[in-house]
Order: C-alpha cells, then structure tokens, then sequence
C-alpha cells in the first residue's frame, strides 16, 4: 500500500480526535494536522497527541493533504467539502464520517475536481460525551466501519482508504449509499427516537408528589442511554434521512399496534412468541471474537481496471453483511488484474464467494493459512 504521509482532519471532536489517536498509534504514522474553527480545541488536540499541528485555515490544513476525513456536523458536510475542493492536490482521498450517506456522496461526485477521490463513511461507534477531550484511541477497535463506494469510486483509493481503518482495528463493511441510509435509519436513528419518546413519556407522568424518574431502574436507563446525545447533531441527521426514518416509524407503529392487540385480547401464546422472538434475536447479535488464520480465505477475482468494478465487488460482499479483512489490487496491463480479498472465516468466504458468482464473476477461492503454509 502507498502509504500517506499526510492526514487532515477537520473537525477534530470527539471523532475526528479519536481518528488521530489511532492513526498516530500505527507503527510510522502520517502527520495529521488538525483543522478547526477554535484555537483551544487545536491546543487541547495537541495536548492529548491526536494531532501534530493545527490550523484555522482549511487551505492550509488540506493542501498538502493524502486524505481528508471531515468530522464535522451532517449538516454542512457537503459545503465543507465544496469549501476545500480548490485546494486538494490530485490523488487526494476525501472521506465523511457523517451517519447519512446519499444526498451527501451524491453532491459530492457532482463537483469534486478529476483526480480527487471521495468515498463516503460512517464509523458505527461514538460517545454520549462530546468533544476533543472525550476521544479514545480504541474507539473504532472491532467497531464497524461503513464505507459507501459508488459507481465512480476508484479501485486504488478505495483499497488505500480500506487498508488504512483495517490497521487501526476497524471491522470494515461496504455497502451502498441508499442501503446505508434505510439500514441506520432502522437500527441508530429509530432507536434515538424511540429514547427521547420513552424518556419524555416517563416524564409526562412525574410531577413534584410522585417523581417516576426516580424509580428508574436498569431496564429504563439502558433503554434511554442515547437520548443523551447532543440534540443539535440530531437535527441534521433526522432532516438528512427524513423518507427512510418516517419508513420505520410507520414500520414500529404497526409492531408496538401488534403487541396491544395481543395484550388487549390477552393472547399469552401470542405475547409470549412475540418475546421469545426478540429474546432469541437479541441474543444472537454479532459478537467480538478471536481470529483463527486457519480460516482465513483468500478470494482472487480477475477485473478489468475501471471506476465502479470495487465499488461492485465491496457493496456485493458488504450486502450480506461480510467484513473484509484485507482487499489487494494487483494489475497485470494497465486496463486488466486481479482484486484479492482476504476474509477471516470460511463460511463467510464461501457465501461471498457464491454472491460475486451469481454477479458473473470468476472467484478462485483457497486458503491463506495452507498458502502461507508452503
């Protein structure tokens, strides 16, 4: 891999600082300057490592830049972008870290300049804390991390940028940018709601004589944990991915609808399907576990070079919901090669092997243990 020699991050909060404390924790890390509006958060982002200089200035921060990430607000992704486009040299890599995807990387492609590569993110990890103070360097540690490549994405910034959140511990996943969008409305943005409504439903119930919010036991308070989020941010996001939020609002009004009129008609088999449904699902959620490189999978796919073939490839791997491990582009002409995927489970690798087939591609599949082995 081409490794960069300089990372910009703008916007350096609790995610952009949590960034550059990964990166400057790799072996021989790139310079990563710090871009904000505030001088004391550049100072504090110093003071705590996650940056080795900062500015104010985006056209200084960015034009000497490999990669961009722009941890700023959903809102004013796109202008932010469209503010530093004149300044990024070619080859530069423009990334997001926003939890919206379509409207963001669609109005992005439409100005960047030729030779500047944006490929858009959303990082499944966070804090109710805010700020440079708040960031971790393990916060993206065996998190996922969605990455939206189109049909314009290039083959080599997406393989760079991949490369890059696999060595700072990140399970990364690529799926398309209107999946993106439906599927976190459902399982991150839904689920916000549905806090703040709990929270502001046992309040309507409390008054100074009888205060509910005192009896509030464990169930409550895990259930509400993220309705402490910052409220500002969730403007943006709920204005930003408004159709497939309503979506699954209409869709749990018509679930919460089911289970009162299972209680209603006081149906105990019926409620108690219902429970065990959701105990079984609960239960099997993916867990962290232990490599084995004895089922790692190499999978070898002959490409022709041309933007969209890995946006194709990833999105089908990432639609079954497969986090690949490593992606390697080998070109044998300048028009033809081969994109090699490593993945760290056997059956993984079998079902993404079967899903690029049905695409018509030709996928040698073998294993990277026996492999390296010999």
């Amino acid at each position: 891999m081409k490794h960069f020699k300089q990372v910009s991050i703008i916007g350096v909060g609790l995610m952009g600082g949590s960034l550059g404390l990964a990166i400057k924790n790799l072996p021989k890390p790139p310079k990563i300057v710090g871009i904000s509006r505030r001088r004391e958060t550049i100072e504090e982002a110093k003071k705590i490592g996650a940056i080795d200089e900062g500015t104010i200035s985006l056209e200084d921060g960015v034009k000497d830049a490999d990669l961009v990430f722009v941890s700023t607000p959903v809102g004013v992704i796109v202008e932010t972008v469209k503010k530093i486009s004149p300044f990024l040299k070619e080859g530069c890599i423009v990334s997001d870290v926003g939890s919206t995807k379509s409207s963001i990387s669609h109005n992005i492609e439409k100005f960047l300049p030729p030779g500047v590569h944006f490929i858009g993110g959303h990082p499944m990890t966070g804090s109710e804390k805010e700020g440079v103070a708040a960031a971790k360097v393990s916060l993206f540690k065996n998190a996922y991390y969605i990455l939206t490549p189109t049909s314009k994405t290039d083959m080599t910034a997406f393989k760079r940028l991949h490369s890059l959140l696999k060595f700072i511990g990140a399970n990364v996943i690529a799926i398309e940018p209107k999946k993106h969008d439906e599927l976190v409305a459902a399982i991150s943005h839904l689920p916000h709601l549905l806090s703040a409504a709990l929270v502001n439903l046992a309040r309507k119930h409390t008054n100074e004589k009888e205060n509910l919010l005192l009896l509030a036991a464990g169930g409550f308070r895990d259930m509400t944990r993220i309705a402490a989020g910052n409220p500002s941010m969730w403007l943006d996001i709920c204005f930003e991915n408004s159709d497939a939020i309503l979506k699954e609002i209409n869709e749990f009004q018509n679930e919460i609808e089911e289970l009162g009129r299972i209680i209603a008609k006081k149906d105990a088999r019926g409620l108690e399907d219902k429970l065990e449904e959701a105990r079984v699902v609960r239960n099997n959620l993916p867990s962290i576990l232990h490599k084995d490189i004895s089922q790692f999978r190499e999978l070898s796919i002959p490409v022709e070079d041309k933007p969209g073939v890995i946006s194709d490839i990833a999105v089908t791997v990432g639609n079954i919901g497969i986090n690949v491990e490593d992606i390697e582009i080998v070109h044998l002409t300048e028009r033809f090669g081969f994109v090699k995927l490593i993945i760290a489970d056997s059956q993984a690798a079998e079902r993404a092997r079967t899903a690029l087939m049905s695409k018509g591609y030709d996928v040698e599949l073998k294993s990277v243990y026996e492999r390296d082995e010999r």
